[in-house]
């Protein structure tokens, strides 16, 4: 089955929801509704939106009613409902999540944002403790959540992803200022592939920016090699093509904050192309410290590129410029 968004959805790998009883498959329906996706009233329903639910966790195939429900209740808690604390193996949830996107927001965490409590989220909140007068243990209690909330302006909505912070001026020559990562897909012959790493850097100078390539022309490479180059980078944005017969685009959004950048150029491409926008929390958009999107479609073939490129690389001047 494919729902909206050209996602492919493995129905066989979630069969033990048709054992649920409608007790459960109630409770189920507001689980899903309290972590954010939409109520499905139709089994089938509940089977694509939990599959989207373990793609953006990235949470793999659960083959029981109890791996789900654990997943679920960990995804299910906000800041304050229970103590973060380091442990061994780490806690991770939504609460987490919304801790290292509160601290970013703040200037305390600068780390990608996975929903773990790993030593890089201790010691940031260490070093808040520390600046903000509270007992430093690193430990996440209800003191340190409300001097935390305390600090967020309402209505400020400045994003995780916003690695602009990297920009250079005077990066390689005097007229570069940043650059742009790309990974793209292994379609077509080798020489095609090269023309279109060829054709993209080329655009990309035009418009005094320098691409980089997280992908490689003929060879497969995986995805945390792929989001391990680009936080080692760290370039202005980072765009993933992702061959898809449908086409859309999307940016990060998580459960408390959201790219704002990647919205604003994902909603351009949307306009201009005619195109679907949606923001989602898969490894790319979530993992990455740079602004990222993902166009999904066929717009990385040799007729298409040009133009969609020489668009997205404009609209990021102009977001830069002002």
């Amino acid at each position: 089955m494919t729902p909206k968004g050209g996602l492919t959805i493995n129905l066989n790998s979630l069969s033990f929801v048709d054992e649920l009883s409608e007790v459960e498959l109630q409770d189920l329906r507001e689980r899903l509704t309290y972590v954010g996706y939409p109520p499905p009233e139709k089994t089938t329903e509940i089977k694509s939106i939990l599959s989207l639910f373990l793609e953006d966790r990235s949470l793999g195939d659960l083959s029981t009613k109890e791996e789900l429900w654990i997943e679920l209740v960990n995804y299910g808690y906000k800041l304050g409902d229970r103590i973060l604390t380091k442990t061994n193996p780490s806690l991770y949830g939504a609460d987490v999540e919304e801790l290292q996107e509160l601290l970013s927001r703040l200037g305390f965490y600068s780390e990608p944002i996975n929903g773990i409590f790993t030593n890089d989220v201790v010691s940031s909140v260490i070093k808040f403790q520390e600046n903000r007068g509270l007992d430093i243990d690193g430990t996440v209690g209800l003191n340190t959540v409300e001097e935390i909330r305390k600090l967020i302006r309402p209505g400020f909505d400045t994003s995780l992803n916003e690695a602009i912070k990297t920009i250079s001026p005077g990066f390689m020559t005097g007229s570069i200022g940043y650059s742009v990562s790309f990974n793209l897909p292994n379609v077509g012959s080798y020489k095609e592939q090269i023309d279109i790493y060829e054709k993209t850097k080329t655009l990309c100078l035009e418009k005094n920016i320098l691409a980089s390539f997280a992908s490689e022309a003929g060879e497969e490479i995986k995805e945390k090699n792929i989001i391990d180059y680009v936080n080692n980078k760290q370039p202005a944005l980072f765009v993933s093509f992702n061959d898809s017969d449908e086409s859309f685009v999307e940016y990060f959004k998580g459960s408390f904050s959201e790219s704002i950048i990647g919205k604003k150029l994902s909603e351009a491409i949307g306009d201009k192309f005619n195109i679907s926008v949606s923001g989602r929390s898969s490894n790319y958009l979530k993992n990455t410290k740079s602004v990222s999107i993902v166009i999904n479609g066929k717009f990385y073939q040799i007729d298409k590129i040009e133009n969609l490129l020489a668009f997205l690389l404009d609209e990021l001047n102009k977001l830069l410029s002002t």
